[in-house]
């Protein structure tokens, strides 16, 4: 004699909301965004996201407090507005290295990314959704700090001087912070289908925009190369052209000075919209599994 009962509550049909895919897009455009950001997650989730936000955001609030309180011209000099990608690009490498594959790597070694895909949710929706998510979050890591920086230059009287000039820079800024947000998006998510481990994507990330970076400028600084040779560091070509963008060189590879801004600003634009096709290629060949 067992203790089971069987209780007949009957057939109850659904009587909820029906968003179809676009609610079904959305809805994982705010768990990627609530997920890249460490929120409802263990504190161990919160300290990259965390970490990347105090590197965009404490140099443009740090700044803005010494240019409000000295009133002194030499504060700009200090830091300009295209020196400051430099710094936000370390924040967005970070979240790019760390953040990105947790998010992308996760569903294929849990099995949701099969659930996903028996919702209204297609292959390519659900990139298009996981893309969208981490494109936001990395452009308020892009944008954002920036954004304060000119702005608080400006109510200190070494900004912009009136407000069209104002609207024209913070419009540089926000052109170079999504071309920058779209870069590290698109080479970061292909990246991380790549692998089935969160570890090995954040390595294989991480080590693809260093090694980059050094190999062109040893190639382009230590013997007789094209300039053109540069342009295989994302990295350095999206810092030198969010520079030209903002109108405000700094110090970078000298090849990539050498070259056209229109060049830089359009191979930087390729590297994302290369690597985001990419990824949506990557995903309609991933063998699902539950």
């Amino acid at each position: 004699m067992t203790d089971t009962q069987i209780h007949d509550l009957g057939y109850r049909s659904y009587t909820g909301e029906r968003a179809g895919v676009s609610g079904a897009v959305r809805s994982l455009v705010v768990h990627t965004m609530r997920r890249s950001l460490g929120l409802k997650r263990p504190a161990r989730h919160k300290i990259a996201p965390a970490l990347a936000l105090v590197i965009a955001y404490a140099p443009a609030v740090a700044m803005t407090g010494f240019a409000a309180f000295l009133r002194a011209d030499f504060v700009a000099d200090l830091l300009g507005y295209g020196e400051y990608f430099a710094i936000t690009g370390l924040a967005l490498l970070l979240f790019a290295a760390v953040v990105a594959p947790g998010v992308m790597t996760t569903d294929r070694t849990n099995g949701m990314l099969a659930l996903y895909l028996a919702s209204p949710l297609t292959r390519t929706t659900y990139v298009f959704a996981r893309g969208v998510g981490i494109f936001l979050v990395m452009l308020i890591v892009a944008v954002g700090p920036i954004a304060v920086l000119i702005l608080g230059y400006t109510f200190a009287g070494i900004g912009p001087g009136g407000f069209f000039e104002v609207l024209e820079i913070l419009g540089r800024a926000c052109f170079a912070g999504v071309l920058s947000a779209a870069l590290y998006t698109g080479v970061a998510m292909f990246l991380a289908s790549i692998p089935r481990r969160w570890g090995i994507a954040s390595v294989s990330i991480a080590a693809f925009f260093i090694i980059t970076a050094i190999v062109t400028v040893g190639l382009t600084e230590s013997i007789e190369v094209s300039d053109w040779v540069a342009l295989g560091s994302p990295d350095e070509v999206m810092g030198e052209a969010a520079e030209r963008i903002m109108n405000d060189p700094a110090f970078t590879i000298p090849a990539l000075d050498r070259l056209p801004g229109s060049a830089l600003i359009a191979t930087a634009a390729a590297y994302g919209v290369v690597a985001l096709a990419a990824t949506w290629w990557r995903y309609q060949r991933i063998r699902v599994e539950r």
